[in-house]
């Protein structure tokens, strides 16, 4: 019960910062790909998205927290990769 509450106060008392310009980027792509239709495009680049966000521009804090090396982050890079690698072979089948 200790641990949960190590990783409530990591999220209570840090702030994400996000850049501008990222944001734009992305609703930019967003917007062109509800505009053409293209759902799946764009439920991709939204998981591409929260996954940088999640774990790649904030790595340091995870690491200040967790130590320099835990089990939860290749667990975390691996899933995540996994279920981008899943979701592009879910490109290739087309929906009859």
């Amino acid at each position: 019960m200790e641990n949960f509450y190590e990783i409530l106060g990591f999220f209570t008392e840090r702030e994400f910062s996000v850049p501008m310009w990222e944001v734009m980027v992305y609703v930019i792509f967003i917007s062109f790909c509800l505009l053409l239709g293209r759902f799946r495009l764009g439920l991709l680049g939204s998981y591409c998205f929260v996954f940088y966000l999640g774990f790649l521009s904030n790595m340091t804090l995870f690491i200040n927290m967790f130590g320099e090396y835990t089990w939860g982050m290749p667990v975390y890079v691996f899933s995540g990769l996994s279920m981008f690698v899943i979701a592009i072979i879910g490109f290739f089948f087309q929906e009859d």
